[in-house]
């Protein structure tokens, strides 16, 4: 860590040194919390054993950062880091596209750290982020492989609004005779200004089969593999002619190769895909090849039942399809990796449907994240942030899997709040609140809740972790003499 900034020298303001001298007090606080004995619940390490262990961690840093209750002040950077710094691998959420917060952040963990990040989401849904990996290198190596998790063919999110069509000229409808539309139970809406309402989510109304309605212009007939529409004539041992059979009359019926395609700027398809794109990269450390992927998961609405609901589980199921295929690919040389998924997935419980999604496709959540009986965000009402880990299996012949298993040594969440910016039990004093007044009059600004200042300062997520070990010398010297080669 680099502290040279919170030095105190002796032209600086009254104003300089007492935000120094706070920031120092608190720093001290926390880093005995972070080096806690375990019974406080906090971080700690016994003695000794640090290289025979990796502490892997998630955080969203809300918004960071952004001018929302304005920016982050000078100390909550060391605030940031020094958590950070307890972990040896940390997934960050909500790291937004100026990278100039971060560049000083990092600054501020030391030399000793690296980062593999993706290019800012410009996406409406993603809201500029970015998915970042934190790494202290004298404990991890990154493997030089990282890339996006993209949806394809089968595996692309099928929800009910994925195949909207859009028309410019608004839509017109040719219903059966007889028949007539039915008015839903429910029309959704929200207000989005004085007397001004929108109907969101969106409402459907069942159309009658056989409904028509008049395609958009540049629409075609798309003609896929070999359909009864399709012949040719062969001459010489070679196609001369190539014909489709595009019929005849008003009505005409074609086989089910042929498709209708729509202008593609008319159809929505954005929701096929995730909101944010997750990440994956390849880090190992010791014995440990390690593949991580980390998400933000959509949210939208909390509400069972939701669409916006519906969307989130089916997100988190469609990420652990996708990373289950790597995982257990045999030509694949990265499937040696011990896979998880960690992030923000907006779990809302332990027995939610979302958390049912994350443990699909034979990832499970280990005994001792499950076991912790408060949630990650700072209220410790919801279970937004998990790390999850692949238990299935695979068949890539001899490799490190031979030796080397996923061994949880510890895991728990980090209550940053009970040692920085504190307020109530935690600060029985109040002078963390008193300096919270004290620093609004030094910066010129007016904002006075002080519990959500402070978590657009810190974070309104907590960071969770867990401990793994890497050391397996021994059972790789062992599996030498099963296999004679010693």
């Amino acid at each position: 860590m680099n502290y040279v900034g919170l030095r105190i020298y002796g032209n600086d303001t009254d104003v300089t040194k007492r935000w120094k001298r706070k920031a120092v007090t608190d720093l001290l606080r926390l880093r005995a919390a972070l080096r806690a004995p375990n019974e406080t619940a906090d971080i700690s390490r016994a003695p000794g054993i640090d290289e025979r262990r990796l502490r892997i961690a998630t955080w969203n840093i809300r918004e960071f950062d952004t001018p929302n209750y304005a920016h982050r002040l000078d100390e909550a950077y060391y605030y940031l880091a020094e958590v950070i710094s307890a972990f040896d691998l940390v997934a960050l959420q909500e790291v937004k596209g100026d990278l100039a917060p971060f560049d000083r952040l990092l600054r501020i963990l030391g030399r000793d750290w690296a980062y593999v990040m993706t290019d800012a989401d410009e996406s409406s849904a993603a809201h500029n982020e970015r998915m970042v990996f934190v790494y202290d290198t004298r404990r991890v190596q990154f493997r030089g492989t990282a890339g996006e998790i993209n949806l394809s063919g089968g595996d692309r999110l099928q929800l009910s609004d994925s195949y909207d069509l859009r028309l410019d000229r608004g839509v017109e409808i040719e219903l059966p005779p007889g028949s007539e539309l039915r008015h839903p139970e429910k029309v959704n809406s929200e207000k989005v200004s004085d007397g001004d309402y929108r109907i969101t989510p969106a409402t459907v109304v069942d159309l009658p089969e056989g409904t028509r309605i008049n395609v958009p212009e540049g629409s075609q007939l798309a003609f896929k593999g070999r359909p009864d529409e399709f012949s040719f004539d062969i001459e010489n041992g070679r196609i001369a002619n190539k014909r489709l059979d595009l019929k005849e009359g008003d009505t005409r019926s074609f086989s089910e190769e042929v498709r209708v395609r729509f202008p593609a700027q008319q159809m929505e398809l954005g929701s096929q895909q995730f909101a944010r794109t997750p990440f994956i990269a390849y880090f190992q450390s010791e014995w440990m090849k390690l593949a991580l992927c980390t998400v933000h998961i959509y949210y939208g609405s909390n509400s069972d039942g939701s669409p916006q609901m519906a969307r989130r589980r089916a997100e988190i199921e469609a990420l652990t399809e996708v990373l289950a295929k790597k995982a257990s690919e045999k030509t694949d040389s990265d499937a040696n990796s011990y896979f998880i998924a960690l992030g923000d997935f907006n779990i809302k419980g332990h027995d939610h449907q979302t958390m049912a999604a994350l443990r699909s496709n034979d990832f499970e959540i280990p005994e001792q994240i499950q076991a912790i009986p408060a949630g990650t965000n700072v209220k410790r009402d919801m279970y937004y942030d998990q790390i999850a880990f692949w238990q299935g299996t695979n068949d890539h012949g001899r490799g490190p899997k031979d030796y080397t298993e996923i061994k949880i040594v510890d895991a728990g969440i980090f209550d940053v709040f009970k040692h920085v910016y504190r307020h109530g039990e935690d600060d029985s004093n109040g002078e963390d609140e008193e300096h919270f007044r004290a620093r609004m009059e030094d910066v010129g600004r007016t904002y006075t809740d002080y519990s959500a200042w402070r978590t657009h300062q810190i974070s309104d997520h907590l960071p969770m972790w867990v401990e793994i070990e890497t050391d397996f010398a021994d059972a790789y010297l062992a599996s030498l003499l099963e296999r004679g080669e010693a």
